[in-house]
């Protein structure tokens, strides 16, 4: 028994942009938690007088931060392309 649109539907680009969503989702998801996590310990370890802890959270928080900007811009990117 054949499925109803199944010859219509492309079902392995189906999975492929399936898979690629969640892995982006969760990706960037997980690189804007870090960004916060990062922002956050460095305003602890700068209020508590360690400043070169507060630099290392500071440099973590702007690394993932540019992770998230640059997933964005790819996105855009992909979305504006014609091929």
């Amino acid at each position: 028994m054949r499925l109803l649109a199944d010859p219509v539907v492309d079902w392995g680009e189906l999975l492929n942009v399936i898979w690629t969503a969640l892995v982006g989702g969760i990706g960037v998801t997980a690189a804007f938690a870090v960004a916060l996590y990062g922002a956050v310990r460095a305003t602890d370890a700068r209020r508590n007088g360690a400043l070169g802890l507060a630099v290392g959270y500071w440099t973590l928080m702007a690394v993932a931060m540019a992770l998230v900007l640059a997933s964005i811009v790819f996105g855009v990117v992909v979305m504006t392309s014609k091929d």
